[in-house]
């Protein structure tokens, strides 16, 4: 889907995310973040996305901090 769909996609129940990276000058190195984004399309969606990231956000975040380390031991 092209970035002008994606904007204006607003079927109702569902939610879209975008994920970016962030890359900053940190002493000594570079600092490499990751940043989420969601949005429900409507009050349904977002109960429904609410109970899935309670169970699913820890993992998520595991997840990501293992990316994470892979990048950076990719420049390493």
């Amino acid at each position: 889907m092209s970035a002008e769909e994606f904007h204006a996609f607003d079927e109702p129940g569902f939610a879209r995310a975008a994920w970016n990276f962030k890359v900053s000058p940190k002493q000594g190195g570079t600092l490499l973040e990751t940043e989420t984004r969601v949005q429900c399309t409507d009050e349904v969606a977002r109960g429904k996305f609410l109970r899935y990231w309670r169970f699913i956000g820890l993992f998520s975040g595991l997840v990501r901090l293992e990316m994470l380390r892979g990048i950076n031991n990719s420049f390493s």
